[in-house]
């Protein structure tokens, strides 16, 4: 019972201490004044008496503390205790703390904005009832024997994931599925919609029941079921059917198949992936809406998102195990020297490895960019910090000889530092929230022409508060704890004398914080430099092609059931048709529209043992002429060159590299065991890349067997013909046929966009890291300034011209500014190769910016410098005497 009595004694003068004060307060009065007394009856004075009382008792407020330590509990005391200290030196400094605040908050702000997004894409699970128990399955595969990718390599094919949902029983249900899947949904005026094919479980591992009609049955799905059935989006729902509940039961035509609609998702439900899904079909319909493929009989293609819901009792690990046996099984079953493997994670927006890599690269560079203007605002309140504590000097002295100690007063200035992050923090979680879903809506709404709607909205978790608290935490650690060790040195004596004992260890200290924010803020603003010139480069730079007054005409034949012989009839009466409207003055055909993401790459036989990897395209032989392409040697493709497609055109870079020295019309390339002479060099143009036009290009000519997949360049003498009248003769042979018309000029959106969203984030974040570099610098010299207002009195009076001291003053207060500089250019010049291909063609070490940002800095910085040193010398030297 004794250690709860006394474990109770504790808690009690820990919450209320007022009354053990007091006692000890009585207690000590009385201890001193026996000694007091016993002093005087051995004939001291009363004045003595007391003296030799105090010496005796030694330092009252450490014998204090000790009591005070074995009566409750002493470190939630002292917490408590500094806590109140600190809050009223807070509120006797207001602007002192609210700039802290401010600096603070607006760094962790930013990072909890970066880091609420990153968590959003690649931590949280998905937004569906126990999303938790969600789990997402990938493959993983070794060994010579190559496999079919249709999608990503970790997805599974049909047989793979038949397995999983039979043998691991950690799942209760499991389902696959194929999102992104482009069709063509019929009516009177097709349109292009993204259908996602599932297995008959979807909706039951989801958890999502429908708003009309029913969900995908396990009767969908058996064979010989009727697999056309579909279940509409809300938003398509609305949108194509006028929100009419009598849909269901419906049929529709997704690629010129009927399917019947058997139900209508929820409001709000839009899938698992980013992208929103519009239509959900049954698995077994995939060989009907892909004509060209059946994947639901290939056994090696990975083409499948897997993923189950976890039984009540199980966990993760045991799902884990049980992929484990399943992969071993696999692998027994599989090509001699194969391995697979199978993993399992908690399914979010990126769970899928190949993605979860990518988005926590991009996440890991972001968080490192506004990590580096946190680093800055440490260092300002850290300077801040340090010109604030020598004003105290005096006090710690003070606390320091009645016998505080040094570990004591440094916990009670790191509280102090705490507290001022802690607000800081708080208010940064708030400014996070705001920003993080401010900066998602400012980049999906500047997303480049033709890009699917996002749907994605970050919210605040607990990862999002721990990982505040803790940045919160390094925070006011990083910026509090070299001041406090500082403030503490033990130089009692200089202390008491003039209460400057910072000394020149002090001016060291802020030179060398000044010196990394300006290094910092330099990293930052040359990268924004450079990919600000880089934008204005892409925004300025001729391709060597005509964009302008050039539409680009796409449709999916394929999808659409086109033979090759249909394909090519309908190539042909379209090309006919589109010619015949006025203003038209060429139509060519390219598997690949200029500066698009669809040039193909291939291995090409150069003869003599050599052959090498070359992008290319399918074009027709007027493909130049609608670009304004410069055949500089030699001719386009002859119509018996498109006929048998044994022949290929080069640019110029190409042939150089290929043959240099000898002339590329006597060569040929080898592709598919077929001879390819060269009948044509053409001028370099951006074909492939914007910036670059040096890169090696073969165009190859467009015969009977590819006009399944080829787009219409279709150019005008003036401006373009409209799309309306663009699709009416495209219609005019197939009503039921979705076309998409573009203007080719739209395709440097796809290269600018990303470009402009990068320049404009990192900008933002520039031009925050040099504000706050500048509070720094000001702040520095004009503390400088002020503990130096009798020299510069002395000197002055003494016949110093003013413009001399000025000069003295500005080089002292520069020097770690150009230190920093320095620094800061190497650390960009190490840094900028990273964001190389968004400079299109501009050099990383781009000497316009590496010249530039340090001298606008440099000039920043000085005037950041003159102010305070001017005020200083409008002082006259005697009041600058007299005040000191």
């Amino acid at each position: 019972m004794k250690p709860l009595r006394a474990w109770t004694a504790r808690l009690r003068d820990t919450l209320r201490p007022s009354r053990r004060e007091r006692e000890m307060a009585d207690e000590f009065a009385s201890h001193l004044a026996l000694h007091v007394d016993d002093n005087i009856r051995a004939g001291m004075s009363p004045a003595e008496a007391r003296r030799q009382a105090l010496l005796k008792f030694g330092p009252m407020e450490a014998v204090k503390d000790a009591y005070r330590d074995r009566a409750r509990f002493a470190l939630a005391g002292r917490i408590g205790q500094d806590l109140r200290f600190a809050l009223r030196l807070l509120r006797r400094a207001p602007a002192f703390s609210l700039a802290a605040i401010v600096t603070i908050a607006l760094a962790i702000g930013v990072n909890a904005a970066m880091f609420s997004v990153l968590n959003a894409a690649a931590l949280q699970p998905l937004r569906l009832p126990e999303a938790a128990r969600l789990t997402r399955v990938s493959i993983g595969i070794d060994g010579p024997v190559r496999r079919g990718v249709s999608g990503v390599a970790s997805m599974l094919a049909l047989p793979e994931y038949e397995t999983v949902a039979a043998e691991a029983h950690a799942f209760e249900s499991v389902m696959a599925y194929a999102p992104f899947q482009p069709v063509t949904l019929g009516g009177i005026e097709p349109r292009p919609v993204l259908a996602t094919l599932a297995s008959c479980t979807y909706f039951e591992v989801l958890r999502v029941r429908p708003a009309l009609g029913r969900a995908l049955a396990p009767a969908d799905c058996r064979p010989g079921a009727d697999a056309q059935v579909a279940v509409l989006s809300d938003a398509l729902w609305r949108s194509a059917f006028a929100a009419d509940p009598a849909v269901v039961g419906r049929a529709v035509t997704l690629n010129r198949i009927p399917f019947t609609v058997i139900g209508v998702s929820p409001p709000g439900f839009t899938g698992t992936e980013v992208v929103a899904e519009d239509l959900v079909v049954a698995l077994p319909a995939q060989p009907a809406l892909e004509r060209e493929r059946d994947l639901l009989r290939a056994a090696d293609v990975s083409w499948l998102m897997v993923i189950g819901r976890l039984r009540p009792d199980a966990t993760l690990a045991q799902a884990r195990r049980d992929l484990a046996l399943t992969a071993g099984r696999l692998t027994a079953a599989a090509p001699a020297g194969r391995i697979i493997r199978l993993d399992a994670a908690t399914a979010t927006l990126s769970s899928l490895p190949e993605a979860r890599r990518l988005v926590l690269a991009i996440g890991t560079v972001v968080l490192t960019a506004v990590a580096l203007v946190l680093l800055i605002a440490c260092a300002n309140i850290a300077n801040l910090l340090l010109a604030r504590a020598v004003t105290r000097r005096r006090e710690i002295a003070v606390r320091m000889a009645l016998g505080a100690g040094r570990t004591r007063l440094i916990q009670q200035l790191l509280t102090e530092s705490l507290l001022l992050a802690g607000i800081g923090g708080i208010c940064g979680v708030a400014v996070g929230s705001w920003a993080s879903r401010v900066v998602v809506a400012f980049v999906i709404a500047r997303l480049p022409p033709g890009v699917w709607p996002l749907i994605f909205e970050p919210r605040a978790d607990i990862r999002v508060g721990l990982y505040a608290a803790a940045l919160t935490t390094l925070t006011g650690l990083a910026f509090g704890l070299a001041p406090a060790l500082q403030s503490t040195r033990r130089d009692l004596a200089a202390d008491f004398r003039d209460g400057s004992g910072a000394g020149a260890r002090g001016g060291r200290l802020r030179g060398m914080l000044v010196s990394l924010q300006v290094a910092v803020c330099l990293v930052l603003l040359l990268s924004a430099g450079l990919l600000t010139r880089g934008l204005y480069r892409a925004q300025t730079l001729d391709p060597g092609l005509a964009m302008d007054g050039v539409s680009v005409v796409s449709y999916d034949l394929p999808g659409a059931g086109y033979t090759l012989p249909a394909a090519a009839a309908f190539q042909r009466q379209t090309i006919e048709r589109l010619a015949a409207l006025p203003g038209v003055r060429a139509v060519a055909q390219s598997s690949a529209a200029p500066l698009s993401t669809q040039h193909a790459e291939t291995r090409f036989d150069l003869g003599e043992g050599r052959s090498r990897y070359l992008e290319f395209s399918v074009v027709s032989p007027g493909y130049f002429d609608v670009l304004h392409i410069p055949i500089v040697r030699g001719r386009t493709f002859t119509a018996a060159e498109t006929q048998s497609e044994g022949a290929a055109i080069v640019t110029e870079s190409t042939a150089r590299r290929l043959w240099p020295g000898a002339d590329p019309l006597a060569q040929s390339l080898v592709l598919d065991k077929v001879p390819r002479p060269i009948v044509g060099v053409v001028r370099d143009a951006q074909v492939s890349r914007l910036g670059f036009s040096d890169d090696t290009y073969v165009f190859l000519p467009a015969g009977p067997d590819s006009q399944q997949r080829l787009q219409l360049l279709v150019a005008g003498t003036g401006p373009v013909p409209g799309a309306a009248a663009i699709r009416a003769a495209v219609s005019a042979g197939d009503p039921q046929l979705a076309t998409t018309v573009a203007g080719l000029s739209e395709n440097l959106e796809q290269w600018r966009a990303p470009s402009r969203l990068v320049a404009s984030l990192s900008s933002a974040l520039a031009a925050l890291a040099l504000i706050l570099a500048c509070t720094g610098v000001f702040g520095t010299v004009a503390y400088a300034v002020s503990r130096r207002v009798r020299e510069i009195g002395i000197r002055v009076a003494l016949g110093a011209g003013r413009a001399d001291v000025l000069r003295l003053i500005l080089r002292q207060g520069m020097r770690p500014v150009l230190i920093g500089i320095g620094l800061g250019l190497a650390g960009a010049a190490a840094t900028s190769t990273l964001f190389s291909s968004m400079l299109f063609g501009l050099s990383p070490y781009d000497p316009l910016a590496f010249i530039a940002v340090p001298a606008a800095l440099t000039g920043v910085a000085l005037l950041a410098g003159y102010v305070p040193a001017r005020r200083a010398l409008r002082v006259a030297p005697t009041e600058a005497l007299k005040a000191e």
